[in-house]
């Protein structure tokens, strides 16, 4: 692409990774850098102390950090056009990388599990994967013996720095249903929507955005699961002594933390086909699918067997490519984070074209 010659005059800093930059023809771009931090040079500034000491080089006219990241000023000046390449060349040094960086660039955790959660044991698949290289290590379903909580506490005690958790199962009830019943009596009407009541926002996003619609946890069976989930995580916190929070950044993960995730939607993001895989019959098909997960994440011989075998365990590692996309930017954020952190947030990548 060509550009034409451009000089920065002057920036201010108007939120996280948010510049207002000013240019010599005294045209204005808003700019957030956030997508772009990527990589050996600019992941470095995904600390915000370190994106803060942001200046103008007097030589070259253009923004630049201590670190000896920079951005041509004319990229800047047409960011609505170059920005866009920016970004996917900067998940191109996502995809080289393959790690999961804190805010300083560096590897933040040791691991990432995939949770396909359920009320029963038995029907819980678990996936559990290296964050250096996003590799599928070991898939399990708990046994004679064995529990859910047994196997991840053994999977967390064993990592040697901090573990993503992503699980398939809502973290949290709609605010209005909450508000709703708080005064309601016996015998009078509710006043609001069902789909107000007994959808989040996250469910609506979900449903406008990627074109699937996550089981209403206000109304359906998933509020058991939702209820287990969180027991669960409550128990873990407790057995282990750690906080194990909500992230909602990917610079959160420098502890043990965890991700609400839908594996349906996920596929659905990366154009592979989420529906009719779940029957002993649909062997084939689940085969389908593993050979196209196997494009985003490591997936080594053996367990891909395991994965078609199960759509337990397949939904396990679907939910480890979520973990994924989080970590490397790809996820959608909340726009309303706090609500997102009453209700809960699913969190998926924005669908491929």
């Amino acid at each position: 692409m060509e550009h034409s010659l451009h000089r920065v005059t002057a920036f201010e800093i108007v939120g996280p990774f948010v510049l207002n930059v000013t240019f010599d023809d005294r045209t204005r771009q808003r700019i957030d850098f956030r997508p772009v931090l990527r990589g050996e040079l600019y992941g470095v500034l995904r600390d915000a102390a370190v994106f803060e000491r942001v200046a103008i080089d007097p030589e070259a006219h253009t923004l630049v950090w201590p670190n000896g990241a920079d951005f041509d000023p004319a990229t800047l000046h047409d960011w609505p056009v170059a920005g866009p390449e920016m970004i996917e060349l900067a998940q191109r040094w996502a995809d080289r990388d393959g790690a999961v960086r804190n805010a300083r660039g560096d590897t933040c955790a040791g691991r990432i599990i995939g949770v396909d959660f359920a009320t029963e044991d038995a029907k819980t698949g678990l996936a559990l994967a290296t964050a250096d290289d996003v590799r599928v290590r070991e898939v399990r379903i708990p046994g004679r013996g064995q529990s859910v909580r047994s196997i991840l506490e053994e999977w967390l005690t064993g990592s040697d720095g901090a573990v993503l958790i992503a699980i398939d199962a809502p973290l949290g009830w709609p605010a209005s249903l909450a508000a709703s019943l708080k005064s309601h009596a016996a015998g009078e009407a509710l006043g609001k929507p069902a789909d107000d009541l007994f959808r989040r926002a996250t469910d609506r996003f979900i449903k406008r955005e990627v074109k699937k619609t996550p089981l209403d946890v206000g109304a359906d069976r998933i509020a058991r699961t939702a209820r287990a989930a969180l027991q669960l995580l409550g128990d873990l916190r407790t057995q282990l002594g750690a906080a194990i929070p909500l992230a909602w950044d990917p610079a959160d993960v420098t502890e043990h933390a965890v991700i609400e995730v839908y594996p349906a939607a996920t596929l659905k993001a990366h154009g592979i086909r989420e529906t009719g895989y779940k029957k002993d019959r649909d062997l084939e098909r689940r085969r389908e699918i593993v050979a196209a997960l196997r494009k985003k994440i490591d997936v080594p011989a053996g367990v891909d067997e395991e994965l078609s075998r199960n759509p337990d365990l397949l939904d396990a590692a679907v939910c480890v490519l979520a973990a994924r996309d989080f970590v490397t930017g790809r996820a959608m954020p909340p726009p309303d984070r706090r609500l997102a952190e009453r209700e809960g947030w699913i969190w998926t990548a924005k669908p491929e074209s």
